[in-house]
């Protein structure tokens, strides 16, 4: 299964023309097409035996191409053996927008089964995207020895964080909470300043 920082972070957009006056692409079209490997120094095609040889005489490419015509930029990606597939943002997480619980705004990732909810969540204070710039917290979700269904927040971002939840590390980190919205609760009051007591005396 896919970590929730890989379908958040780490992929780049394609960049228009400087000065590109709508940054939008207008087509996206994908190419399934047979290539044909040169041969080198024999007219013979390739024959292996091996079922699983990769060096056939022919294989399978696709390419993706892109295409802004207001600045008329156009990025062809391409690859052998390359996997497409298509799904909804209910099974990917990605493209759905966040929920806001609180004072904080989770962005799902991946369901744990088709139609289930989230397992995890990455956590911002604002709706306006989650970035490694923005990112709060996260919360995932896990069964005790019980096989009770509990979660556990993190919160505050740090390379030299004392805890690790998933591939990243954290300032804070939660011990097991019963609901989503405890999980939420809690990233949102970690590293608020102490409110002091004000004692009158009269």
């Amino acid at each position: 299964m896919e970590l929730i920082e890989n379908t958040y972070f780490g992929w780049n957009p394609l960049a228009h023309a400087v000065g590109c006056p709508t940054p939008v692409w207008d087509d996206a079209e994908v190419l399934h097409e047979e290539g044909v490997r040169p041969l080198a120094g024999s007219t013979e095609p390739h024959g292996c035996t091996n079922g699983a040889c990769t060096h056939a005489t022919t294989f399978g490419r696709v390419r993706l191409r892109l295409l802004c015509r207001d600045c008329d930029t156009v990025h062809t990606i391409s690859a052998e053996g390359l996997g497409q597939a298509m799904a909804h943002t209910s099974v990917t997480g990605w493209g759905q927008p966040p929920r806001r619980i609180g004072e904080v705004w989770l962005w799902p990732g991946r369901p744990a089964i088709p139609g289930g909810d989230p397992h995890q969540y990455l956590v911002t204070r604002q709706a306006a995207t989650v970035t490694e710039a923005t990112l709060y917290g996260i919360i995932t979700r896990y069964r005790d020895a019980s096989g009770n269904p509990l979660w556990i927040a993190a919160a505050v971002p740090d390379p030299d964080g004392a805890h690790q939840v998933s591939t990243l590390r954290w300032r804070y980190s939660s011990n097991g909470l019963a609901e989503l919205e405890d999980a939420a609760a809690w990233i949102a009051d970690a590293e608020l300043p102490a409110v002091r007591t004000l004692v009158v005396t009269v």
